[in-house]
Formats: C-alpha cells, structure tokens, sequence
C-alpha cells in the first residue's frame, strides 16, 4: 500500500544546506510516529483490545507485536545514529546540527546541543538492543551469559525517546518556521482502530453463527 504524504510546506527559510536534509527528517519522524501510534493502538490499548487480537489471530498478533517493536527500535536507531560511518554522511538528527552555520546561528547551536544530549540517553538503551540483539546477534546475550536483562524494550522506552527527537527537531523547527510539528497526534485515515472495528464485526459475526447453528 502507497503511502500518502502530508502536505507539501514552504521550508525555503531553512538555509539551502540543509533544507532538504530536515524535511525529509521531519517526514521520516513524522511516519515513525504513526506507526508507533498504530502499535500503541493494538498493543498498548486496554484488555478488551487484546482479548480480540487473541480471538482473531493469537499467532499471528503474537509475532507482529514483536516485529513491530522492534522496527520501530530500528527506526529510531537509524534516525539518531552518527552523522557520518565507513566516511559517508547518514541521514540522522545530528546532521541538523552539524551542518548549521556556527556563527550565525550560535544559539539555536548550543540548544541543539543539550537536546541531543537528552536524545542520545534516551536513545541509549534502543542502540545498545538494536546492536546486541536486533541488527547483530550478541552471542553472550543470546547464551543469557548477561547476568541482568539488556535486550527488553518497553513502551516507556521508545515513548521517551520519540519525545526527545521531536523536541529535538522542533527546535530547530520553530528556529526557522516559528511553529512546531504535531508528531504525535498524527492521524491517519486506515489506522489500527479501523482493523480493530472489521476483527470485531468478525468475531460477532462468528458468535452470531455459531449460536444459530
């Protein structure tokens, strides 16, 4: 399915350097941001919401609950990663600070500097699981030679992380466009709930047969 895109905005104030680097960022941060908010209305929902993935599909509910966390993981990963790996630059946050004009913008400069602080703790963890377990296979953790548990990712996790990153960007957003960005009240026409209303309408219909029978 083709992904439909946000409407275009006028970005021509952010110097030219760094104009496509941050809308393409910003539309990077924005989708991470839908597909956590669908992954949070699955499996981070209440009970009742369960108990129907559970009625529907188990299996396959089980599996893509996991996948799913660890994508996002991936994707935060990629997106805080070093600018620059094996001498090529990467598409990551940092970039928006490493390309900035240091004199003219000294102190959106520095203020993008503490909040890549706070983004690199709470990123941390994510990069250490991406590493060991996600990306690569850390044979002493996969052996539980660890003695504390490293490798769990919870929702906590990435909800601190994905805070980090957009106040991250829309610093450097209102520094240029005087606004910042809804990240996370993006909203999508064919979300999670719209699964959840046809597994419903299944499962009654089964119930509804199953009694008639």
């Amino acid at each position: 399915m083709e992904q439909s895109h946000p409407p275009a905005l006028d970005y021509s104030q952010i110097p030219e350097p760094l104009r496509e680097i941050f809308e393409t960022i910003e539309n990077e941060l924005t989708w991470l941001h839908g597909r956590w908010i669908m992954y949070r209305q699955l499996f981070g929902a209440d009970q009742q919401t369960l108990d129907l993935l559970n009625q529907s599909a188990p299996t396959f509910f089980g599996m893509l609950q996991f996948l799913w966390l660890d994508y996002v993981v991936l994707e935060i990963c990629s997106l805080t990663d070093r600018p620059r790996s094996f001498g090529r630059d990467n598409l990551v946050l940092r970039q928006l600070y490493e390309k900035l004009d240091r004199e003219a913008y000294a102190k959106l400069v520095e203020q993008l500097e503490q909040k890549g602080e706070l983004v690199e703790q709470c990123c941390g963890k994510l990069r250490t699981i991406r590493n060991r377990r996600i990306a690569h296979r850390d044979q002493r953790a996969a052996l539980g030679a660890y003695q504390t548990p490293i490798l769990g990712v919870s929702r906590k996790d990435v909800d601190d992380a994905l805070v980090a990153m957009r106040d991250y960007v829309n610093c450097f957003r209102m520094e240029f466009l005087g606004s910042e960005m809804a990240f996370d009240q993006f909203e999508l026409p064919d979300d999670a709930t719209t699964l959840l209303s046809h597994l419903e309408a299944a499962v009654q219909n089964r119930k509804t047969q199953t009694d008639a029978d």
